[in-house]
């Protein structure tokens, strides 16, 4: 170990017979107390923080300063040593309350994805029941703090200033170290009604599990910060505007209904393929709950390592959500709060599908692959191609009907040729797209080739899960660009038999990628030139 821990906590005294169970929680480390040094006077942390941030120990490179309405973790100590090992040079915060708007969105998101640790938001206050700083940066806080009157009061706020301006990274641990007390408060917070962790729970955490990866900007779009959140049962966009100073919990909020798409996720991605709501849930209330675990799923980047605790801690980051974000009425009716929870959890994985990393990218390679193709050049001669249709459901749609009437007549039946294309019933194919089939067969390939909708549906067929269906689409795709296998995919699109162009075929669940993927395929034919 190559640090000394100080530890202190502060307290009022009316909270005297907490602290000390605070302080057997916290060893083996030895918890000085700091009392609020005018308890008959304002409610004011801040005026006990003062001194509180001022008790560095003589020799110790760190500071912890705990309030007095925490509960702690089994295994604190430890854990707090092993965070200042990896993180020596950071502002550590070891738990953050669902009230923060964007620093618990933050949490949740490194919840789910199974990142350790995330950085939290550097324009809202930093959660200060419990907070590690090097011992320096402590007296420097300390000093800092005393500039201030009692009556200001918040010292979550000013050290968040004071973290911002001297550019420390404030860090937090995932699941948290600690949580909040439910007794009243003493320091005037109860209009925020229970305020408890984001991701608290109760299963073993080995010290080595923080050195895992950090998730450093977790909420922001094209530079915009955000935060979703679940409030009044009602799913919110909360933006951070560079251009506007706005009060980081300020309650003027955008519904996600139309707005969702100014963090890049349209209405008609969340709505697309959203099954049968529970009826314990009713459609209003299933409706905002699937917007805000779709929209967390979506907007989180993907930490690919997968390990069993991201699972329990992810359940938890998610039923906390539900638990403070339904009204009343609605999380007392009949198993609604349960339904809500396991809803949220299904549309989490929906929305995973489009994670950055899970599907957004590929979607965007298909689309200029696409572009590449519909500008090859049509073949001098037609190849001979046989032609297989796969059923669709019910479907009894014709998909010949619409391909080229010379190729059709000429070269393209169910059995002529050394290569064969496979399509769907339920599929119209646009001519110039078979342009590139057409290429590629002449060139000297041989082969089958499926369209996206024949592909996609084999891949069901055989149980892959969608984020694994994007990725192996997408790899398909890339063999046809490059002529390599025997089984290739045509990087095109199609329209449904009424006409409706569909990027990869009439799939519910694919369906919210439409819009992106069509403005990046017009985009690339435009840019690339006629």
């Amino acid at each position: 170990m190559t640090h000394e821990l100080s530890t202190v906590i502060m307290y009022h005294p009316s909270r005297r017979a907490g602290v000390d169970r605070i302080a057997g929680e916290c060893l083996p480390l030895r918890a000085r107390l700091v009392e609020d040094p005018e308890p008959d006077g304002v409610p004011s942390p801040l005026r006990t923080a003062k001194v509180a941030w001022g008790a560095v120990a003589e020799g110790a490179t760190h500071h912890l300063v705990l309030q007095d309405d925490v509960h702690l973790v089994d295994g604190f100590a430890d854990h707090v040593h092993a965070l200042i090992e990896r993180h020596p040079d950071a502002a550590i915060s070891l738990g953050v309350l669902w009230v923060s708007p964007y620093n618990s969105y933050r949490v949740r998101q490194a919840a789910v994805q199974g990142h350790p640790v995330v950085r939290l938001a550097p324009w809202e206050w930093v959660p200060s029941l419990g907070l590690v700083l090097p011992a320096g940066t402590a007296r420097e806080l300390a000093a800092f703090l005393r500039t201030f009157p009692d009556v200001t009061r918040d010292d979550d706020e000013h050290i968040a200033v004071f973290c911002a301006e001297r550019d420390i990274p404030v860090l937090a641990p995932v699941p948290h170290l600690l949580d909040h007390s439910t007794r009243p408060s003493v320091a005037g917070n109860d209009h925020h009604g229970i305020r408890l962790g984001v991701a608290c729970v109760q299963e073993r955490v080995d010290p080595g599990y923080w050195d895992g990866p950090v998730l450093e900007r977790p909420a922001e779009h094209e530079g915009l910060g955000f935060a979703v959140e679940l409030v009044d049962s009602r799913c919110r966009i909360r933006l951070r505007r560079s251009a506007v100073r706005e009060a980081a919990e300020q309650p003027f909020t955008w519904p996600w209904r139309p707005w969702s798409r100014l963090v890049g996720i349209p209405e008609e991605t969340v709505r697309a393929g959203r099954p049968e709501a529970p009826g314990a849930l009713g459609e209003s209330l299933a409706a905002e709950v699937w917007a805000a675990g779709f929209l967390l799923g979506a907007l989180t980047p993907d930490n690919q390592a997968y390990t069993p605790l991201r699972e329990v801690v992810g359940a938890e980051a998610l039923r906390s959500w539900v638990t403070a974000g339904l009204r009343p009425a609605d999380a007392a009716a009949a198993g609604a709060g349960e339904a809500a929870v396991a809803w949220a959890r299904r549309a989490l994985e929906a929305g995973r599908a489009f994670a950055p990393g899970r599907g957004r990218e590929s979607v965007e390679r298909m689309a200029v692959r696409e572009a590449a193709a519909l500008l090859r050049p049509a073949p001098e001669e037609l190849p001979d191609v046989r032609l297989e249709i796969r059923p669709c459901g019910d479907h009894a749609g014709d998909v010949t009907a619409h391909l080229p009437r010379r190729w059709l007549a000429e070269h393209l039946s169910d059995t002529s040729g050394d290569s064969t294309l496979i399509a769907t019933a339920c599929e119209r194919l646009d001519p110039r797209a078979l342009a590139a089939v057409g290429d590629l067969i002449t060139g000297g390939w041989k082969g089958t080739v499926e369209t996206r909708a024949a592909t996609v549906a084999r891949l069901r067929t055989d149980g892959l899960p969608w984020p694994e269906v994007l990725t192996a689409l997408d790899a398909a795709e890339h063999r046809f660009d490059t002529a390599d296998g025997p089984l290739v995919t045509l990087p095109a699109s199609a329209r449904t038999p009424d006409g409706t162009p569909v990027w990869a075929g009439p799939h519910p669940d694919l369906a919210g990628w439409q819009d992106l993927y069509q403005a990046r395929l017009l985009r690339e034919v435009h840019g690339t030139g006629l």
